[in-house]
């Protein structure tokens, strides 16, 4: 049932954008939120430092409505929302190097973050 909405949500969106200036941004968006995908996603201080960071497989993530937050399910389950300083990168093409490097990042320096697990 869920795989069938989803299917019925990214046709509803393709239909609703088709013949917009932003189609292939829209459609990519539309398509992101609805379907998983890969993703690097970084959280920072007020300093720029990385806090947080996360290599997301095959991830939904959607921004919360009236909110800058962002919420994805991760592989046991747990919804985990974030907000405030944070970036995120949709791999494409499985180019990971190059998601990494748009955030300034490494994937060396996305594990080490992460492990990590500190507030700043």
């Amino acid at each position: 049932m869920k795989n069938i909405i989803r299917k019925l949500a990214a046709a509803f969106c393709m239909l609703s954008v088709v013949g917009c200036a932003g189609l292939s941004k829209s459609c990519a968006s539309c398509t992101a939120e609805t379907f998983a995908s890969d993703w690097v996603v970084v959280q920072v201080d007020l300093s720029g430092k990385p806090f947080r960071c996360w290599a997301l497989q095959d991830v939904s993530i959607s921004n919360e409505g009236q909110s800058d937050g962002i919420w994805w399910e991760n592989q046991q389950g747990n919804l985990v929302h974030i907000s405030g300083l944070y970036n995120r990168v949709q791999v494409r093409h499985g180019d990971w190097s190059n998601a990494y490097s748009e955030l300034g990042l490494t994937k060396e320096l996305c594990e080490e973050v992460h492990n990590k697990k500190q507030l700043p």
